[in-house]
This record gives C-alpha cells, structure tokens and sequence, in this order.
C-alpha cells in the first residue's frame, strides 16, 4: 500500500477514536450541571472567602499554606477510600418520621456530620492541637460545613439518605441522593467564581446577620426540614420523571442553601480563628 495511504488511513482512525472519546467526556459531564461536591463545596468556600475578615483570612494562608479556601473544601471526601472510618462523619440519618435532630437518638455515639463538626471546631480552639491534626480539624471543618446543608445528608436510615430511591432526570436513570447532589446547581455557563460571587452579591444583610445567628444543629433541622416536605414528596411529569415544579424548586432551595452554608462558614471561622 502506497505510504500516502497508509498515512491517511492512520489519520482517520486517529480522529475516530478522539471523537468518540470526545463523545465519551460530553456524556459524562453534562453541561451546566454542578455536584454539590466537588464542585458544590468550591462554591460555598468561595462565598466563604469573600466574608472572611480579613486578619483571618491571612492566618489562615499563613497557618494552612492555602491560596484559596475553595482548594481544600474537597479533602475530606477525597480521603474516604484510604480513611474509611470518616465516611459516616459527612451525613446524620435522622428517625423516619421527626423532623428535629437529637444526638442520643440520631447519633449516639458522634460518628455523624453534627457531632463531628462540634468536635472538629473544638479541636481548632484548642492550643495543644498543632500541625497536621489542626490542618485536618480545619479542613474537615470547611466541608462538613457544606454538608450539613446537603438536604439529603439528613435523610432516612432505611433509604440510605434517598439513594436507594429511584428516579429519572431527563430520560436519566438516577436515585434521589444524587438528584440533590448533581442535578440542581446550575451556574448558567458562569465559571463557579462568577458563581459564587453572584450568590454572595445576592445575600442581603439582615439574612446573613439571621443566618449567623442560628447554632449548628438549627442548621441541620433547617435540611431535615427540607428533606422531609421537600425532598422526599416526589413530583413526577407524565412521562415518570421528576417534574419540572420538582426541578426548579429544588434548584432554588439549593441555591438558598449554598448561601447560608457560605455565610455560616465565614461566620464560624472569623470567630473559631480569632486571636
């Protein structure tokens, strides 16, 4: 075969392959649709950063050797398959049926995100804790944050926070869990920095003054609450999938949850981290 030939069938089979691997990427990475983590838990550090102050801020860079808190806000799930003790740590599974959370029933022995994020903001307070057990307790911090306010991290036992629970998005076969996780952020083509400063520019004063106010474990009654009315109450089209009502008030309810999640995190480290 003439080497011209040889040379082009080479080519095209080439560029065969890269388009079907392009194909491949697409379909895994659907446009405009965003994880609550990773990428969920960047933008909420990214609101974070934003309200930091800024002699915090700069303990924080100089203590941690970090340029953007949003670079350690995925650590702790990035950890899980070696540390595989700390993956009840990041959900609390509230009885079927109540909608406010009580530890001797719900987490009876602090092995859930509530008690973990109590004990991990007591290991920052505490002088005696130095180096690599203060970085970690800061950076679990940072995500359990993000956590509590995943509606669905405070689920039911028996469906395993709704992953058991099946669903369609879109002619997609899902469950619950990761409708709540990876279908209802949407940053409309904005870069999660655009994202996020949009979110934060949104937040009215007297809201983040409320917000702020509220203890860690009203902030986890706050998601049980809407996981049980909101959540859990399927809305299905025609066609079996989850409506388009379901959709979009879920979008609107984790998008209001980004933003506390964001203001209750610089809240708890501007007063955690101060001198």
């Amino acid at each position: 075969m003439p080497f011209e030939k040889i040379r082009h069938t080479r080519i095209v089979r080439f560029l065969y392959i890269a388009g079907c691997f392009v194909v491949l990427l697409a379909s895994a990475f659907p446009a405009q649709v965003w994880a609550w983590g990773p990428q969920g838990h960047r933008i909420i550090a990214q609101i974070a950063e934003e309200r930091l102050k800024p002699e915090i801020w700069q303990a924080i860079q100089d203590e941690f050797s970090i340029k953007h808190l949003a670079d350690v806000a995925n650590w702790a799930d990035q950890i899980k398959s070696d540390r595989r003790e700390t993956r009840p740590w990041h959900y609390c599974n509230i009885a079927e049926g109540e909608l406010l959370y009580l530890q001797q029933r719900d987490c009876p022995h602090g092995e859930c995100v509530i008690e973990k994020t109590h004990f991990f903001r007591e290991e920052l307070l505490n002088p005696s804790v130095v180096g690599r057990k203060r970085k970690e307790a800061f950076m679990f911090l940072v995500h359990f944050v993000g956590d509590i306010h995943q509606p669905l991290h405070m689920g039911n036992a028996a469906d395993r926070g709704g992953n058991t629970i099946k669903v369609m998005v879109s002619g997609e076969r899902t469950n619950l869990h990761a409708v709540w996780d990876h279908d209802l952020i949407h940053t409309q083509g904005q870069s999660l920095v655009k994202y996020a400063a949009k979110l934060s520019a949104s937040i009215q004063k007297e809201n983040a003054l409320e917000w702020g106010a509220r203890r860690l474990v009203e902030w986890a009654n706050e998601s049980r609450k809407l996981a049980v009315h909101q959540g859990y109450p399927l809305e299905l089209n025609d066609q079996g999938e989850l409506s388009r009502h379901y959709l979009k008030a879920g979008e609107q309810a984790v998008e209001l949850q980004l933003k506390k999640a964001g203001v209750r995190l610089a809240d708890l480290l501007n007063k955690t981290l101060k001198p």
